[in-house]
């Protein structure tokens, strides 16, 4: 916490939704056409994050898309005609079969270790997004085992990581494995050196 994370997201974000205007002015290019951008929070941070971009943007429109499933689908229409949609985790969940027809410029995840367990409905409804660019913003991007990286950067770089399957045979089990008292030292040395390269 304190770190500027949202901050520095805005700034990057705002920085990029202004060099696609000025290349679409000038160009006229279909690549350059607008696309809002995404960010998915909290439920309790959505006007923390809408505050934040009209706070230290001028050029910005910033859009709150949440509330009941009624109020949602009078929202949605006005959606193409801002630059950052500032939205819950719930209501991915929810609206994933709307939101996932949407090419997001980005797409940011507050709190991003919500998406720790590659195999829950959240999860893969975030996956399934599509943007431009990915971030995850998180303070504790590994909570409790070094697999939830995993889930993490399958969200940001598809494939970087090997299979979830992959990964566990190259780095967590070892990584546990050194963590038991009975490891013998070529499990020892193993772990040590996916934690290295892992982290």
């Amino acid at each position: 916490m304190g770190l500027g994370k949202s901050l520095q997201s805005i700034c990057i974000v705002a920085s990029k939704h202004e060099e696609r205007r000025a290349r679409f002015a000038a160009t006229r290019s279909p690549d350059s056409a607008h696309l809002p951008t995404l960010i998915v929070c909290p439920t309790t941070l959505i006007g923390h994050w809408y505050h934040e971009i009209t706070k230290f943007t001028n050029d910005l429109r910033p859009f709150k898309y949440y509330g009941s499933t009624t109020e949602r689908v009078l929202l949605r229409r006005q959606i193409q005609h801002h630059d950052v949609i500032v939205t819950s985790y719930e209501t991915i969940r929810s609206d994933i079969d709307f939101l996932q027809r949407t090419n997001f410029l980005y797409c940011i995840l507050d709190e991003g270790h919500m998406i720790k367990n590659s195999k829950s409905k959240l999860t893969l409804a975030v996956k399934s997004l599509q943007s431009v660019h990915r971030l995850i913003l998180s303070g504790t991007p590994i909570q409790n085992n070094v697999l939830e990286l995993w889930s993490l950067f399958d969200f940001l770089m598809p494939g970087f990581l090997g299979t979830e399957k992959e990964f566990t045979e190259r780095f967590s089990r070892p990584i546990l494995a050194n963590k038991d008292a009975k490891a013998t030292p070529k499990q020892k040395e193993g772990g040590e050196s996916s934690r290295v390269y892992c982290g």
